[in-house]
């Protein structure tokens, strides 16, 4: 009976782990998305500018345009925070398994504590005893 508790105990917190963690990383992913979003729409802008520069009457030295650098330094502190974002999904992937892997441990040292003190002689001197006074009870009856 408590084997089947336990597994029910132990299905549930399986449970329970996994929402917790895809949670996070559901979160973590909807920020992914903005931040890829974000990037997309730097890439239009620089797009926009470099035919702006190409196409227009003044230098043509796209590497040298303020607003193009201003881009290119904004798409690279996004493809930053998405590495970060990354980053965190591994970081909850692993905390979530070690926190298993540990109460799995603890489980498995709570079963071997059981099954020891399980293997535990018993004192036969008191089943000793509750015999004299059985043998003592029916003497009297007689």
């Amino acid at each position: 009976m408590a084997s089947l508790l336990d597994s029910i105990r132990d299905g549930l917190e399986l449970v329970v782990d996994k929402t917790e963690e895809y949670g996070k990383i559901g979160k973590l992913k909807v920020d992914i998305f903005g931040i890829k979003r974000n990037i997309e729409k730097q890439f239009t802008e620089l797009g926009g500018r470099t035919f702006e520069i190409l196409t227009g009457d003044g230098p043509k030295t796209v590497s040298k345009d303020d607003e193009v650098k201003q881009i290119v330094e904004e798409i690279q502190n996004l493809e930053e925070q998405l590495k970060q974002k990354e980053a965190e999904i591994e970081k909850v992937k692993e905390e979530k398994e070690q926190e298993r892997q540990q109460r799995q441990a603890a489980r498995q040292k709570d079963e071997e504590v059981k099954v020891e003190d399980a293997d535990e002689p018993i004192d036969a001197s008191g089943a000793e005893d509750a015999t004299i006074i059985e043998e003592k009870g029916k003497e009297k009856k007689e």
